[in-house]
C-alpha cells in the first residue's frame, strides 16, 4: 500500500526500492568481531602458559611478529588480554571471559537496563489516555462523516492511525505507473505490519507498473506476506479503504489534501467500486501477459478515437510520452492509417463494427474541402 500523495517525484520511478537502514544491523558492526585463529591461538597459550611478550608468542606459535601483534591487539579490543598500563612492551596477560563481559557489557547493560524503565514509562502515561481517544474518536466518526483535511502532515498522521487500527482489510489503488521508490520504502514496513495482523490487502496498480523496479520489489515483499495486487489498464482514481469504515480520497486540486470518508454508505460503494475493477484486473507480473497487452491497445485505441492528445493519454495509461507515441505509431501502423484523424476515423467506425471486410486504409476518406453555402446576414454583408 503506497501513501496517498505523489508530489514532487516524478510518476514512473524506475529505481530499485531501497531496504530501510537495519538499526540493529548498524549497532552490530561496531561490536567486537569473534577472534580470529592467530588471536585464539595466542589467547590459548597465554591460559596454559602464563604471561609473555608478543615476540614470544610469536616465536612459539610460529607467527611473524606483526601477526603476533595484530592478534594481540585483536585480544585487547575484546578485554581478554591486557598489558600494565604504560609499558607497551610489557607481557601479554590473559583476562578471564568473565571480568571482559563485565567490562564491555556491564555499563551498555546498565543504559539498557534505564533505557527500557523509560520507555516502560512512557507506555503506560500514554497508554492511559487511550479509553479517551477512542470514545473522542467514536464521537468524530459520528459526525465527521465527511472531511477534508488540508494538512500533509495531519493526513499521513490519519492513514497511519487507520493502518494501525486495521484488523481486516485494506484496499488500495494507485494510479500512475510505477511508484516512486522513497514512497514504497516508508509504506513497506507499514504494510508488512499490518499482514502480520492477519489483515487482508488488495491493491490495483496499472499494467504499465509492471516494468517499475522499484514496484516489482515491493510487490514480490508483500505479496509473499500474502497480499494480493493486481493491474489494470485504466483506473479511477487514488484511493485507500480500512476495514470498512475509513476511506481517504484525494482533492483534485490540492496534492497536501486527502478527504476522508466515514459514512458507511459512501465507504460501501467506494468497496463495490473496487470489487468491480478487481474483478477485471490481472494478477501482476514483471512483464506483459497477452491480457494485459490486449487491454493496453484497447485503452490507447479508445483514447485515441475521443480525440485525446498524446500527452493526455500517456498520463491517463501511466506511461512516459515516448512510450506512448510509440504505442500509438504501432496502432497507426496496424491500421494503416497516415494520420491521427484517419487513425481515429478508423477506429471509431471499428467500434461500431463499421468496417467490415474492407481493408482500413480505403475504409477511411480523407476530408473533403468545405462546401460553400449561403451567406449569413450577419457575417457583415
Amino acid at each position: 500500500m503506497d501513501r496517498i500523495h505523489q508530489k514532487g517525484t516524478p510518476e514512473g520511478s524506475g529505481g530499485r526500492l531501497r531496504t530501510a537502514p537495519d538499526p540493529v544491523r548498524e549497532e552490530a558492526t561496531h561490536e567486537p568481531a569473534d577472534l580470529g585463529p592467530a588471536a585464539l591461538r595466542i589467547y590459548t597459550r597465554l591460559l596454559e602458559h602464563g604471561p609473555a611478550p608478543a615476540a614470544a608468542l610469536a616465536a612459539a606459535l610460529g607467527l611473524d611478529e606483526a601477526a603476533a601483534e595484530r592478534a594481540a591487539a585483536e585480544l585487547t579490543r575484546s578485554r581478554l588480554a591486557a598489558r600494565d598500563p604504560g609499558a607497551p612492551a610489557a607481557p601479554l596477560r590473559a583476562v578471564s571471559p568473565y571480568t571482559a563481559t563485565a567490562e564491555l557489557v556491564g555499563p551498555e547493560e546498565s543504559a539498557l537496563r534505564r533505557r527500557l524503565e523509560v520507555l516502560e514509562r512512557t507506555r503506560a502515561r500514554l497508554s492511559s489516555l487511550i479509553p479517551l481517544y477512542e470514545e473522542a474518536y467514536r464521537r468524530g466518526a459520528d459526525t465527521g462523516a465527511v472531511e477534508v483535511v488540508g494538512s500533509r502532515d495531519r493526513v499521513m498522521l490519519l492513514i497511519s492511525d487507520a493502518a494501525a487500527r486495521c484488523t481486516e482489510e485494506v484496499l488500495t489503488v494507485q494510479p500512475g505507473g510505477g511508484r516512486p521508490p522513497g514512497y514504497l520504502e516508508r509504506a513497506l514496513p507499514r504494510d508488512l505490519e499490518m499482514l502480520r495482523r492477519g489483515v487482508r490487502m488488495h491493491t490495483l496498480y496499472q499494467h504499465t507498473s509492471r516494468y517499475s523496479a522499484g514496484t516489482q520489489e515491493y510487490v514480490q515483499a508483500v505479496t509473499a506476506a500474502g497480499a494480493e495486487v493486481r493491474t489494470l489498464g485504466e483506473l479511477f482514481g487514488k484511493m485507500l479503504v480500512f476495514d470498512r469504515t475509513t476511506a481517504f480520497l484525494p482533492v483534485w486540486d490540492d496534492p497536501d489534501a486527502a478527504v476522508v470518508l466515514r459514512e458507511p454508505s459512501a465507504v460501501a460503494f467506494l468497496r463495490s467500486v473496487f470489487g468491480h475493477a478487481w474483478s477485471l484486473a490481472e494478477p501482476y507480473g514483471a512483464s506483459y501477459t497477452a491480457a494485459t497487452s490486449a487491454q493496453l491497445h484497447d485503452a490507447i485505441a479508445a483514447r485515441l478515437a475521443d480525440g485525446a492528445k498524446d500527452e493526455q493519454i500517456a498520463r491517463r495509461l501511466g506511461m512516459s510520452l515516448r512510450t506512448c507515441r510509440r504505442h500509438i505509431a504501432e496502432l497507426m501502423d496496424e491500421l494503416g492509417a497516415e494520420s491521427r484523424f484517419q487513425a481515429g476515423y478508423l477506429l471509431a467506425l471499428r467500434s461500431h463494427g463499421a468496417l467490415g471486410g474492407a481493408g482500413p486504409a480505403e475504409a477511411a476518406p480523407e476530408p473533403a474541402p468545405p462546401v460553400p453555402g449561403p451567406r449569413h446576414a450577419a457575417a457583415g454583408g
